[in-house]
């Protein structure tokens, strides 16, 4: 079995990260990146004489400074990666660790999820400000960055994806994305597609508008409270398939559990959930 480790000390397992690993993480200049360029064509030398100046004023008016030290240059520095301590799987229900992510049989019967990956614990105050500066400060920088970790989570921990596999973001409610002006985790489930050569099946969507539920105490009061919260557009992108919820912080499960719910209802073959920290 594979204790909790750091982030950097491993050799990873899994074919398709080696590409992005090879890069180092956290730097927004792996694969993922490179393929998105490619996709998009690349610029002529206006366009490249227009970007880099556009870089280079943006980073002066508004420079990098890493959120774990504050030094310039990046929004986490090599230095603070380096001390960053994985979290093993454990079940988000009853917190019962599994090297496998595997869900006990309870909780799995409770929220409706086969396995559970989290690296992170959201108590740890960079992780926690990495994803509230991701998430309400517009650093849409970070996606690249959270999916290397997630990528490299799963690589240590020995985790392979299965060939039928389609990762299915959390859904914003249209008023909210509008405030924020995009969804996080649609963003980082964009990122992971890139890296595991799989598809991307935005399936879900939130037309009743509800409490946050960091605003509800109990794991009843967040069930109750997001029941009903998700519909199913395109039945047939998730039938048979393995579904991979992606969200960035999970809290009590409820949300993933409606969702998992969902999913598993309009034919999905089995649902697992990706996040970047619990709580």
């Amino acid at each position: 079995m594979r204790p909790a480790n750091r982030l950097t000390p491993f050799e990873p397992t899994h074919p398709t990260l080696q590409a992005p690993l090879e890069t180092g993480l956290l730097t927004g200049q792996g694969e993922g990146e490179r393929r998105i360029r490619e996709a998009h064509g690349k610029p002529g030398p206006f366009g490249r004489v227009v970007k880099r100046l556009t870089s280079w004023c943006l980073d002066f008016l508004f420079p990098r400074v890493c959120l774990g030290c504050r030094t310039e240059g990046s929004f986490f520095c090599q230095a603070c990666q380096s001390r960053l301590v994985y979290s093993a799987p454990r079940c988000p229900v009853c917190s019962k660790r599994n090297f496998t992510g595997i869900l006990c049989g309870p909780c799995r019967e409770r929220i409706g999820l086969r396995r559970f990956f989290a690296p992170f614990s959201y108590r740890t105050p960079v992780i926690r400000d990495l994803i509230r500066a991701y998430k309400f400060e517009g650093v849409r920088e970070l996606a690249a960055s959270f999916a290397d970790m997630i990528a490299a989570y799963l690589a240590f921990y020995e985790i392979r994806l299965p060939a039928s596999t389609i990762f299915v973001p959390i859904p914003l409610h249209r008023r909210r994305e509008r405030e924020r002006g995009f969804n996080q985790s649609s963003l980082l489930a964009k990122e992971l597609a890139l890296r595991f050569h799989c598809t991307i099946a935005p399936v879900l969507r939130r037309p009743r508008w509800n409490t946050p539920q960091t605003e509800m105490e109990s794991y009843e009061a967040r069930r109750k409270n997001v029941a009903g919260a998700f519909t199913v557009v395109d039945a047939t992108a998730i039938r048979g398939r393995t579904a991979i919820i992606v969200d960035d912080v999970a809290a009590s499960g409820a949300t993933l559990g409606e969702a998992a719910r969902l999913l598993r209802t309009h034919g999905a073959h089995t649902v697992w959930a990706i996040t970047i920290a619990k709580s």
